[in-house]
């Protein structure tokens, strides 16, 4: 497995290089990170609804039933046109999805920084995160615009230490395929 890895080296160097320039283009354009987040959503949700229709297809041969996966493949179909034809309400859709998240995960880690307050020391810290992440998700909910950026910020970073990551990997699966192939030239040498 790790000789296959080391001969693909220049595959995850080629991400690591693509997840940079991705981060970069997000953080720098984040309407046009957004809007390419959006349709590939809709691209997503469309070849999901075409593959529960199809599988719906062949329940229904086996079993005479499928409204299950018709009702979802239709429903993943339309979401996904919805979101080619109006990524704007996508992106809406994902910021409003964030901001909540974020509230319901602050007001719970308060919660349990409250809860665990006799039993571990520094629980502050908890709930100081949790306060902090409920201001942020409120401020996405009250700001979408603000949320679509931090949206658009954050996969751009999460892309550039990804890409980085990949990066680092495939140097190192290089440097081991030079290290093993010169180890088996000076074997092969010696007999």
């Amino acid at each position: 497995m790790l000789a296959v890895a080391a001969r693909l080296w220049w595959v995850l160097v080629l991400q690591g290089i693509l997840g940079i320039v991705f981060g970069i283009l997000a953080i720098l354009f984040p309407d046009l990170a957004l809007v390419t987040l959006a349709y590939f959503f809709a691209a997503w949700a469309i070849v999901a609804g075409v593959s529960h229709l199809a599988e719906g297809m062949r329940v229904a041969e086996a079993r005479g039933r499928s409204w299950p996966f018709a009702v979802s493949g239709v429903l993943s179909i339309v979401a996904g046109i919805i979101a080619a034809v109006v990524p704007g309400i996508t992106i809406l859709g994902l910021v409003l999805l964030l901001g909540v998240w974020l509230v319901t995960q602050g007001v719970m880690e308060v919660y349990t920084a409250y809860r665990i307050r006799r039993e571990v020391t520094g629980e502050w810290i908890l709930a100081l995160a949790g306060i902090v992440r409920t201001a942020v998700g409120l401020i996405v909910l009250a700001l979408p615009v603000v949320g679509a950026l931090l949206t658009a910020t954050l996969l751009g970073v999460y892309s550039i230490v990804a890409g980085l990551t990949a990066l680092t990997l495939g140097w190192r699966l290089r440097g081991l395929r030079s290290d093993r192939a010169g180890a088996g030239r000076t074997v092969s040498a010696g007999t």
